[in-house]
This record gives C-alpha cells, structure tokens and sequence, in this order.
C-alpha cells in the first residue's frame, strides 16, 4: 500500500522547488583577443630574464617572466607568454573607444626589480651631511630600467584575424646622455595578435569591418596673452564622432607644455593623449605629422610664418598629440552636420587666482569634397561664450569655464598686463571684447582632422576607349533613327559630316552659277538632311536678307535676285551648321608662320625661306618650324631641307610627318637606311591607315612583297574594327600641308592610295608617290584624280611637258574639271605660253586656289576679276591678294573709273582704298616689299615716304628713278605672284605678257 504525504510535507516541497528556479542571465556572445610573446631579443650574449606587463584599455592581459634571447642566436619562435582579453564587439561605444587607446606594453630586467626591493626602506644621506661628519656613506640609487613601447591594434578589431609585430622598446624615463643606447641596442619585442571571432556576432563583425576612424590632432596654441609657466595648467577640450545618443562624445587634451629646443612643429610624431602624462617618450605615436605652411587652411590670414617662427616661441603652448575613434555608419550625419556646424574647440588655461578660456570653430566643409579625407587648418581663439557656442556649433560649453575670464583684475602682473591690452572692435560673434592674442591680434590653434577615407569617393569617369565609342555609334546608327545622305554622286556617310561639307563648300563658292556651288547643289539634293535644313531654318534666312538689303535694290534683277538667294542659302547652311554641329575652333596661328605657308602656297620660294627662318630663330625649340621649313626647302635646295628635317626628328622623333619626310629623304640615297623610320611610323601611330599606306609603298618598292602584304592585312583588319585614328593636320589654305595647285578632291570611300598620294606630294616625297598613284590606278583604275596626280608628280619633279600630255589626255577622255585645267594653265605660264594659259583658265571657270586665281587675273574682265579678287580676300585673306586689290585700285586713280581724267574726287578715293589694301597687306605679312613700296607712293609727309622707302629696300625692292626693279631674289619667284596683276607688270620677266 503507497504511503500518502501529509500537509506539511507537500508545501515544504513546493517552498524548495520555488527557491531552486532561477532567472536566466543573458550573456553576449564574446569575441576572444589573444596577445602571444614571441621573443624578446637584446644585445647580450648571456640570457636574462624580463618581467613583461600588456595592458589595454586600463585591463591586464598578460603578466609574467621572459626569457631573452641574443641577436645571434634568435632564430626560432616560440610562445613566451600569453594572454587574453574578452570583448564585446556589440558594444559600438566601447569599441569607438578602444580606437583611442593602443596596447601598451611595459619590460624591466629581473635584477632591476630586486634591486629595488633591496633598497626599499633606506634614504640615501646627502651628501654634506657625510663630509661634515668626516664618515664615507655609500649612498645606493634605485635602478628604474622600464622599457615600454605602444601597439596599435585598431586592424585586429575592425578586419584583421592576425599580425605579427615587431616593436623596439623604448626607456620609460629619459636616460642620461652617457646612458642612452643606439635605436638598434635597444631591446626588440616580438608579438603576435590574434581574434577568435564568434560567429553570433557576424553582423557586428560587417558593421566594424566597414568602419572609418576619425583623428583630431591639436599641434599647438600660438600668441597665447599668458606663455607657459608652471603656475597654470593648459587644457584643451573637442569632441569626436561617436556611437551613442548625441553621436559625439567630448574628448580633453592634457597639460601643454613649452616649446622644447630643436623641436620642430611641422614635423613630429604625434603623441597619444590617452596615454600621455607629461612628456613621456613611449607616448609617441608611429604615423609622423608633417606638412608645411601652404597646405595650413587659413581663412583668417593669419601671419603663420610669424607667428610660428622660434622667435615667438615663448608663447606657443605645444600638445601635438591626437584622438581617435571609429565611425560606424556616420559619414551621413557627419556630412550634415559639417554643412550647418562648425566643428567646437576650447582652450583654458587654469591658474590659482585667475586663468582664461577660449574657444575655437573649425569650418571642415573641406572634408565634403570628393577624395579628400584631411584638413589642416589654423583657427583664431575667441572668448568663451555659451550662447555663440549654440550658434555657431549647436551644442553646450565642453569644458567649465573660469568664472574670472571676462575681468582680469588682480594683484599678479599678468593681469595688469592684460588690463592694459587695446581693445578691439566688436568680433565675429557681436562682442566687443579685447584681442585674445598677446599682441593686438588674436590667438589661434592648429589642428588637424583625418579620416581613414573620404566622405565622398573621387569622382573618376571610367575611361572609354576609341573602340568603345566606334562600337556605340555602330549600334547607334544600326537602330531605327539612323539619318543616312543618300544624294547623287555620294555614297552613305553620316548627316553631320554632310553639314561639314555644305559649310566648307559655301566658304569658297567664289560665284553664283560657278561649277562647285552647282556640285554642292546637287550633292545635298534628295537628303534628310536639306530638308530638315530647309524647313527649319528658312525663317532665319529670310531674317538675315531683310535685315541686311533693301528689297527694292535686287528685286528689279534677276541677277542679283539670285546673288542674294545664294548668299541666304550660305547663311542658312552657316546656322545649321553651328546649330546641329557645333563651332568649329579654330586656332589662331603665329602671324610670322601663316605668312611664310602664304608665301610657300604662292611659290614665293625665297621670301618664305627668310619668314621661316625668321621663326626658327624666334623657336628654335618647335620641331614643327623646322620640318615646314624641311618642306618648302625641298623645291630649292635638297641639302638643306636634309639638315632641317634632321632637326625636327631631333626635337620631336613621334611626329608622323617628320618620319615620313625623313623617310622619303633617305629612301632617295640609300632605300635600307630609311627603314626604320617606316617601322618607327607603325609603331608609334598604328591606327593611322595612311601611314600604313605608305609603308606598304615603301615595301613593294623594295620588293619585299610579304612585309606589303602584312602591312595591307593589318591595315584592313584595323579598318573593319573601326579603330582607324587620322592625325588631325589638315590639307587646307593657311595649313601645314597646304599647297600652290588646287587639291584633288578625295571623296570618303575612295582608293587609299589616293590619299596618301596627296600627302607624299605635299612632302614632295615621288618616289612613293608615284608607286602609291601606280597601285591606286592598277586597283581603281584611271580617273580624273589619277591624271591629276601623275601631272602633278610630273610638274612638281620639273617635267613640265610630261606633265602637259597626261593633263591633255584627261581633260579629252573626262572633259573640262576645273583642277585639270587650272594645272594646265599653271604649267603653260611656266612655259612662258601666255595666250593657251589665259584659255586654260577661261575653260577652268573657277579656281579655289589663291596662286591659280592670281594667275588667271589677266583672263577675267575688270568687273569679274575684281569680284573675284575680294571673294578670295573673304576666303583665304594674305598680303599677296591685299597687294592686287591695291594694284586695282591704283589703275582706277590712274585712269578713272570710266577712263575720265576729270574724276578727281574718284581717283583721290582711289588711292586712298589702295593705301587701306597695302596696310592691311602689311599686317598679314610685315615683310610685304611690294606692300612699302605701294605707300611711299601714297604717303604725304616725307618721313613716312622715307620709312616706306627703307622698308621696302629692307625687303629687297630697288628704286631707280621712278620705277621699281626687284632683287635678283625675287625674280626668281616672278614679280606677278606677289599679288601685281599681270597686265600692269613692268619688271623685265613679264615683258612678254604686255597687251
């Protein structure tokens, strides 16, 4: 039977069960720091054993005895010691905090200690004490042999599993002289740091891994009223980021100090302010401070070369140690409050019966610039006051302040100085108080704030290479909005480029009716592009005719009525250009160079040479100066062209066009020799298809057939990728590669061999010219432009006949083209066959060079010829083309307009516009002869008429009575192309051509 319980026996029962439950404490899942000493290593032979102490954060991690090992024999590396420190990385604010503190690591010798504890108990007697006496006392000195040095074991809280340090101990007190030991006696200390991480704190462990830290370092005070003494203590007081409530937390700086000797204060090893108490030398940090003055923000224009000189010293207070802390998810918050705050500093100076207080505002919006992450700045001090605290930073004093700051009353002779300070007019903040600084300036600090990172990353563009780009447009062009040109005579290219030539064309349409401007005409025919042109922007081409003419003066003309619709059709192709394109810049070019290219264009050969050297002499250092005076010297003298080419591949061996002329010069006298500079051209310019276009010549002239072809299926492959480059150097008037005859026009798509024909003949480079126009012509077949060319190469080398028969044979097979005849007639002049040149310019129409349409003066009517002459001033403006516009002017006043005598009024106007045409003509060229000798002509006063006299002689003009001979020089490059029209030429060469 089962015994039953009583009362009593059952309450007690349930009393005891309720006393044995208890409540579950939560314990935070720990992360585990372990510090291992690994050796210790000094210079004695024999081993001795340390007491070593590591101390964090005001907790012990490790106590105990060491063995020490010599320099010799420390190979190995063992455990010596361990210890442990428990954290909780949860704990956001304590971990801010253990960013300010390093590992602090303390050593002394076994026998130091016990020596120490012998001599406890005994005090040493002085020593006139001993001599009075007459007795020998040995007085026994403790032994104080610490050695310390500080870790910096931030990395192992916020990423690193592990390190290996290795630190030099360094003597707690500062031995004596005789005592202190070289940097490589002193002891070494090896440790390893290590952090076994939960894995419940994984969250943690991202959040501190993406931390930043921010460090305060305060250098020093400068022109403090009251310099160091012993009687006052210097404090200074910030705040820093922090994880809590406010998100900051304050932070003091301890007892400044005077300004030590040989100390310099733009570069020092900031000390610890957590650990220093002092002047302790184990304090220093390992990150040295230095900068210089330039890199010191100073807003105020404070004088800091003054101020911070030696000889100011004595009121500098120095602390030169630092804060620090970690930023967890903060850069927000720190970004909005440097934009609305400033940042708060206090300086105090506490003395027994008085004592001041400063304060400071540190403007860090320099820190909110993309990839900067430190700012130095010099702040002045200004007096203590709660309430411009709150305004200006948003928060409460830091520190108390002295109740007896404001009055300085008293009976010590640092206030009586302070009485007698000026006063200053009312501050920054609307308080009138006296300067803060000793003398009638104010005080001010410097201070240093860094962050591990920006708060903002660099803006960086990612680079896009010219493949990238020809790839998007690609696509681009590929997709429904494509705008194709797909007018007569040209094939499919983009609109913009369409714009372009339309532009260019209307620059040079000399005349309505003319040959080009009907070819622009129908090659933007049947276009998107002149139908968005014309629909678009016909208001502003009706805008530009009203506002310039009268309608009634070109109404009442067919003739003009059409001049002016050609003239809006410019405009308006002008606008869209501009609009839908863009402003084409162009540079402005030295006024000596572009009249030494007007010279060469015009073949005045000697006049070109002298400008040239002119601006070698000016330049020495531009390789380009030499390598166009290389060129034009090509046509008079092939020796010194030689020496004037080496000289540009001297001062520039990557230019294109100095290796090709090079190239070509060599390849005259010795075909090997030029090789590499072709290998140099591919090397350095791969993707100019030209160049290689030009090698593969220079190859097939060789008969190195297998190198051609590799050139050819590079250049084709480089062409399908869309990675062909041009070098930008334009073939145009008062360009580098401009040239006397009118150009080949070279449409897109056509034979590359063309295109690098034209270039060889403007570096007079035949020999691959005439293999480059071979290849083209045996690939493409003939065509008016390879006519052009071999004519070309023909009239250039001086085979003026040869030339001639190619020129005939084209213009019978593809009819009369303006440039083939206007190289005809170039070449019938040099024959001295004036009346079947006058005939090849009429049959040429229109020329667009500014030498074939000076050429062709004589050939025009009065009317057409000077129409023609001030559309070539519009479009290609030189002294050559002002002097034959003068010339007109002055077979006006000679004869009058209609051959009346009487017509003074006409004939003073006349000459008048002559002497405007021959000023401008010298401002394009200061060397114009022709231009002096106009004016001495028209000049009144005498001196002028002398000046202009002198001039011109300088030039190389002769005077002889009352008619002008020029210099040998300059007949040999033909009175007439300096701008006389040739009717009116009296020199002895041109006497054949007087009607």
């Amino acid at each position: 039977m089962k015994k039953s319980k009583n009362r009593s026996e059952a309450s007690l029962l349930s009393t005891r069960s309720d006393i044995q439950v208890k409540e579950e404490i939560y314990v935070p899942p720990m992360d585990v720091f372990t510090v291992k000493v690994l050796c210790l290593q000094v210079t004695d032979e024999v081993p001795k054993h340390y007491a070593i102490k590591v101390t964090f954060f005001d907790q012990l991690l490790l106590t105990g005895l060491v063995k020490t090992v010599s320099t010799r024999s420390a190979t190995g590396r063992r455990t010596l010691a361990k210890g442990t420190m428990n954290y909780d990385p949860s704990d956001y604010e304590k971990m801010c905090l253990f960013a300010d503190c390093p590992l602090v690591v303390n050593v002394q010798p076994l026998q130091s200690i016990e020596t120490n504890l012998s001599t406890q108990g005994f005090s040493p007697r002085p020593s006139n004490e001993s001599n009075r006496s007459g007795s020998t006392v040995k007085v026994v000195k403790p032994i104080v042999d610490i050695s310390c040095c500080n870790v910096d074991i931030l990395p192992v809280f916020i990423g690193k599993d592990k390190m290996l340090v290795q630190k030099r101990m360094q003597p707690m007190i500062k031995p004596t002289l005789l005592h202190t030991k070289s940097w490589d006696n002193l002891p070494l200390l090896t440790l390893e740091l290590s952090v076994d991480r939960n894995e419940k704190n994984e969250r943690h462990h991202k959040v501190l891994k993406r931390a930043n830290y921010w460090k305060v370092t305060l250098l020093a005070a400068y022109n403090m009223q009251i310099p160091n003494e012993n009687d006052y203590i210097y404090t200074a007081a910030s705040k820093t980021v922090l994880s809590n409530e406010t998100n900051t937390g304050i932070v003091t700086y301890n007892q400044g100090y005077r300004v030590p000797k040989r100390f310099d204060l733009l570069s020092f090893y900031p000390k610890w302010e957590s650990l220093r108490v002092g002047d302790d030398i184990f304090t220093k940090g390992e990150e040295k401070f230095f900068c210089d003055l330039e890199s010191i923000v100073n807003t105020d224009d404070i004088d800091l070369k003054y101020y911070m000189s030696n000889s100011l010293s004595n009121r500098a207070i120095v602390w030169g140690s630092f804060h620090r802390t970690l930023m967890l998810d903060q850069d927000t918050w720190l970004s909005e409050h440097i934009r609305r705050n400033c940042w708060p500093f206090e300086v105090h100076m506490y003395g027994e019966q008085n004592g001041l207080s400063f304060m400071a505002f540190l403007n860090l919006f320099h820190l909110l610039y993309p990839g900067e992450n430190k700012v130095r700045v010099a702040v002045p001090l200004h007096w203590v006051s709660a309430q411009t605290m709150l305004e200006k930073c948003g928060c409460d004093l830091l520190l108390t302040p002295n109740d007896n700051m404001a009055s300085t009353t008293g009976s010590t002779p640092k206030a009586k100085q302070l009485d007698s300070a000026p006063t200053s007019t009312s501050t920054e903040m609307g308080i009138s108080l006296r300067p803060t600084g000793a003398d009638d300036n104010c005080a001010f600090i410097v201070v240093e704030v860094k962050l591990a990172r920006p708060l903002k990353k660099s803006v960086i563009p990612t680079p896009i290479t010219s493949a990238e780009i020809n790839d998007m447009l690609h696509e681009m062009e590929l997709g429904p909005t494509k705008r194709e040109c797909t007018g007569r005579g040209q094939l499919d290219r983009d609109w913009q480029s369409t714009v372009r030539a339309a532009e260019s064309s209307l620059r040079k349409v000399p005349h309505y009716g003319m040959t080009e401007f009907c070819a622009f005409n129908r090659q933007l025919s049947e276009t998107r592009t002149r139908v968005e042109l014309m629909t678009s922007c016909c208001l502003d081409a009706a805008i530009y005719v009203n506002n310039n003419f009268v309608v009634q003066e070109f109404l009442r003309m067919d003739e003009t009525f059409e001049e002016m619709l050609m003239m809006s059709h410019a405009c308006l192709t002008r606008i869209a250009c501009s609009t839908l394109v863009g402003n084409l810049s162009r540079q402005e070019i030295n006024p000596t160079l572009r009249a030494a290219r007007n010279a060469r264009h015009m073949q005045d050969i000697c006049h070109a040479r002298e400008l040239y050297l002119q601006l070698a002499v000016q330049r020495p250092r531009s390789a380009n100066t030499w390598r166009e005076l290389s060129t034009c010297l090509r046509d008079f003298d092939r020796d010194w062209a030689n020496v004037c080419i080496n000289k540009s591949i001297v001062l520039d061996p990557r230019h294109p066009l100095s290796l090709v002329a090079k190239g070509s010069i060599l390849y005259e006298d010795d075909p090997e020799a030029a090789e590499p500079f072709f290998v140099a051209l591919l090397a350095l310019h791969p993707f100019w298809l030209t160049g290689w276009v030009i090698a593969n010549a220079y190859y097939i002239k060789r008969e190195l057939f297998h190198m051609a072809d590799q050139v050819m299926e590079y250049l084709r492959k480089t062409h399908a990728e869309g990675l062909a480059e041009d070098i930008g150097i334009p073939r145009a008037w008062e360009c580098e590669l401009g040239d006397w005859w009118d150009h080949t026009p070279l449409l897109p798509g056509t034979n590359p061999y063309f295109d690098a024909t034209d270039l060889l003949l403007r570096l007079r480079a035949f020999n691959l010219a005439e293999v480059c126009v071979s290849r083209a012509i045996a690939e493409a077949g003939e065509s008016a432009a390879s006519f052009h060319m071999v004519a070309l190469s023909c009239r250039l080398r001086g085979r003026i006949d040869d030339a001639l028969c190619h020129l005939q044979q084209a213009i019978e097979k593809y009819g009369d083209i303006s440039y083939l005849r206007a190289l005809q007639a170039e070449c019938l002049h040099k024959k001295k066959d004036t009346a079947s040149a006058m005939a090849a310019f009429e049959k040429a129409g229109s020329c667009l060079s500014a030498y074939s349409i000076l050429l062709s003066m004589p050939s025009w009517e009065t009317q057409r010829a000077r129409s023609l002459l001030l559309d070539l001033l519009r479009r290609q403006p030189s002294a050559y083309a002002w002097v034959a516009l003068a010339e007109d002017w002055m077979q006006r006043a000679a004869m009058g307009e209609a051959g009346d005598a009487d017509l003074t009024d006409e004939q003073t106007a006349a000459k008048t516009c002559a002497a405007a045409c021959a000023v401008q003509a010298l401002k394009c060229d200061r060397q114009a002869g022709r231009a002096w000798a106009l004016l001495s002509k028209l000049v009144v006063p005498s001196a002028r008429r002398l000046h202009c006299i002198n001039m011109a002689e300088t030039c190389g003009f002769i005077f002889n009575e009352e008619r002008l001979e020029t210099s040998s020089e300059s007949k040999q490059s033909l009175c007439h192309r300096l701008g006389r029209a040739l009717r009116e030429c009296r020199c002895i060469m041109c006497e054949y051509l007087k009607f």
